[in-house]
């Protein structure tokens, strides 16, 4: 994978990220315990969703390098898978360029 498409990767990646940080906070507003996440891997073009619970989803942004993605959707080159279930693969972006660009991108990273 080029450099370009690394960080192409991981700002797709990042940009969904983004997304189901709302989601969580919605859910968690209507006091919900589960939500129906999109699947954050580096396809722009994916429509997968991903059932989790509020805590599985906080589990995985414990550390901004960790994504949730569908277990298909696992690109070996820049990420391992560190927990899986048969809803979902719970990743760690391992590629040095990868990583710290999605670190860079982490919106809880300002906050926490």
């Amino acid at each position: 994978m080029s450099k370009e498409r690394d960080v192409k990767a991981a700002r797709t990646e990042s940009l969904f990220r983004g997304v189901n940080e709302r989601i969580a906070e919605t859910v968690e507003r209507f006091g919900a315990e589960e939500a129906a996440f999109v699947c954050e891997c580096g396809d722009p073009n994916c429509t997968e969703r991903i059932h989790a619970t509020l805590d599985e989803y906080e589990e995985v942004r414990s550390d901004g390098a960790q994504f949730l993605i569908v277990e298909e959707h696992v690109d070996p080159e820049i990420e391992r898978v560190g927990k899986r279930n048969r809803r979902f693969a719970l990743v760690e972006k391992v590629k040095p360029l990868v990583r710290s660009t999605v670190r860079r991108l982490n919106p809880r990273s300002q906050t926490a």
